[in-house]
């Protein structure tokens, strides 16, 4: 991109840009999010005149390219009761060039709102505040505060006499059409005058001298800070700019994948026939969906979803051609952010079509490994389900002649992939390539099933093949073990000893009404059997042995085997006594809450072991644990369950 400008511009240009609206923002750009400890950390830079980053705009021909707006925050209108937007801006002036924010629309929002004074009209709103110069704060990373308007009113700090006299300067000024240079110089003038101090009496002189400092060195920050504006030329297409600008800021931000698919995909579909395709509201609207649910927000690890579709277009046999990346279209083949860029819009449309299908792909892949649902924050790797998904997109939309297998062929082996690969600790490194070449290798396993005439044939040699893909050797039961009853492990590993407990979990042992099957109205936590306080508490005598690290050598207390999911309510009932005499107090016995029990890997013999007091302590916690390591064993075995 030779005929790339690159050019600055100070605060006060970026004021009027938007003003005027010669800098309109994309529809597709998502909104603004910042927190006012943001803007505020934004605005010290500004003042000490240090580097604030850099915008990158997309010049506009006579035909805008994308339906752009002006700078807009939520807001409420009291007459219609409703959400509304404020804009910034003067609505009547259109500017005879435009040029579309394609980035640095926080940054730019962020300083309207300090010196622009753009802000929600309701009080009570988000975003319904003022940022103000504390010229009284001795610290200089403190003197920039946020004010509610409610709390303006109170303190009249929207008259100038009453700013001055508390020492807090507004960034944006309190006269409409008031210039810069204007504002600051009455700012300086007036801090000598005793009609604006209590009293008329005017601080000392050492006071007055730091607080015009500050407001010298505020003014020149303001009109000498400069923000790098990189300018696109409009003969370049939406498409064209995701593609070029995986990296668009100054300080090395990486800008988010899913914001430029985003806008590729509405770039690609604005002018269709059918709906617009927007990405970021289709994986919100896919996290509705069961099976999907905690696995697809735009707000929370979104480029999760994007490595699935495109997982599924490695996978697929008849599918769309990639998309040109850069200079030329490369064949997809994993799921780093080139390949997610690459696959084509078809794809995206046809999954998008498919949405139930997916997201019950997701569902059933959590079954497969744990028995339960689960969301993505409390698995061991979890775009390692992307390889699950995508096998399950190719046997339902492929021709069955390329999949010569069942999908119980594919739980069997997927199922043993998971558990090894979490349990081998296998993606701590470089896993965005590994996922592409693991899914290529158990789709060539899965086509040997056609050789075999049952499941159980064909599991031995499945299994040998599946080991070929591992370096390190699997975990032993006693390894396993030994992990089980010592404390908290670290990292995917640790997810992946407390995911059985997670996903199997389906009622509530104290109050079974509650139900614990995620998603759930109750957060799953995690408790302590024998609770921390009563440990601590009792841990001398005979205790000490298992109570006391010190002496035991071993964190039983902490260990996944004194874990179990229970909701905070049970917890705080539970939390201070053994559980022999909680268990005898709540009158809860072992055979109508067999299920419960089970769910927890407590048998009937563990249950006895948990209702002998103290005595039946260390045995309790071993039978535990090796339960759930018979558990993570049998998983990691080509087993038809």
């Amino acid at each position: 991109m030779a005929d790339l400008k690159v050019t600055d511009t100070t605060v006060p240009g970026v004021l009027d840009y938007l003003r005027k609206g010669e800098w309109l923002v994309p529809e597709f750009q998502r909104e603004f999010v910042w927190s006012t400890e943001q803007v505020s950390s934004l605005v010290q830079s500004i003042l000490e005149a240090r580097p604030i980053g850099m915008v990158t705009l997309w010049e506009q021909g006579e035909q805008d390219q994308a339906p752009l707006e002006r700078l807009s925050i939520p807001d409420y209108d009291p007459n219609t009761k409703q959400t509304t937007l404020q804009s910034f801006g003067e609505k009547d002036v259109v500017a005879t060039k435009r040029y579309a924010l394609l980035d640095g629309r926080q940054r730019c929002s962020a300083i309207a709102m300090a010196f622009g004074g753009f802000r929600a009209a309701h009080g009570q709103y988000k975003y319904a505040g003022r940022y103000y110069l504390d010229v009284k704060q001795v610290d200089p990373r403190k003197r920039i505060r946020y004010i509610r308007e409610t709390e303006i009113k109170k303190q009249k700090l929207d008259v100038d006499n009453s700013c001055v006299a508390q020492g807090l300067f507004p960034l944006a000024s309190n006269s409409p059409g008031e210039s810069v240079l204007g504002q600051w110089m009455r700012y300086l003038q007036s801090i000598g005058k005793p009609d604006n101090y209590p009293n008329s009496v005017l601080p000392d002189p050492e006071e007055l001298g730091k607080r015009n400092r500050i407001l010298q060195d505020a003014f020149e920050g303001i009109v000498n800070t400069k923000l790098a504006v990189y300018s696109v030329p409009d003969k370049y297409g939406l498409a064209d700019i995701c593609d070029i600008f995986e990296t668009l800021n100054t300080t090395g931000t990486k800008v988010s994948t899913v914001d430029l698919i985003h806008s590729t995909l509405y770039a690609d579909t604005f002018n269709l026939p059918q709906e617009t395709f927007l990405l970021r509201e289709w994986i919100d609207e896919l996290g509705e969906l069961e099976g999907a649910i905690g696995w697809a927000r735009r707000d929370e690890r979104p480029e999760l979803i994007a490595q699935f579709v495109t997982a599924c277009y490695v996978a697929a046999v008849d599918k769309d051609p990639p998309r040109k990346v850069g200079a030329k279209a490369e064949a997809v083949t994993s799921i780093k952010s080139s390949d997610l860029l690459a696959t084509p819009t078809g794809m995206w449309l046809k999954v998008a079509a498919e949405s139930e299908t997916f997201a019950n792909f997701f569902g059933s892949a959590q079954k497969t490994v744990a028995g339960g649902y689960f969301p993505w924050n409390t698995t061991p790797y979890p775009a390692s389900l992307a390889v699950y998904v995508a096998l399950r997109w190719h046997e339902h939309f492929d021709n069955p002649a390329h999949h010569p297998w069942a999908v119980a062929d594919l739980d069997a082996l997927f199922r043993a992939f998971f558990w090894r690969n979490a349990l081998t600790r296998r993606y701590d490194q470089g896993f965005l390539s590994q996922v592409g070449t693991d899914l290529m290798h158990l789709k060539s396993i899965l086509l040997t099933r056609q050789n075999f005439a049952s499941g159980s044939d064909w599991a031995q040699t499945a299994e040998q093949a599946l080991s070929a893909l591992f370096e390190y050797p699997l975990p032993t039961r006693d390894q396993l073990i030994d992990d089980l009853t010592d404390g908290l492990q670290t990292g995917a590993y640790q997810k992946a000893l407390i995911l059985p407990l997670l996903a199997r979990a389906t009622k509530d042992l104290v109050e079974p009404a509650i139900s614990l099957s995620y998603p759930s109205s109750q957060p799953i936590e995690l408790h302590h059997i024998y609770p921390k306080e009563w440990c601590r508490n009792n841990k001398q005598g005979t205790l000490a042995a298992i109570l006391d690290r010190s002496v035991s050598g071993r964190d039983w207390v902490n260990s996944t085997s004194n874990l179990m999911p229970l909701s905070g309510k049970s917890n705080n009932q539970w939390k201070q006594k053994i559980p022999a005499q909680f268990l005898n107090e709540k009158n809860i016995s072992f055979g109508p809450n067999a299920n419960i029990f089970t769910s927890l890997f407590i048998d009937q013999p563990s249950f006895l072991m948990l209702s002998d007091g103290t005595a039946g302590i260390p045995a309790f916690w071993e039978k535990r644990a090796n339960a759930i390591a018979d558990f993570l064993v049998a998983h990691m075995g080509v087993v038809y369950l």
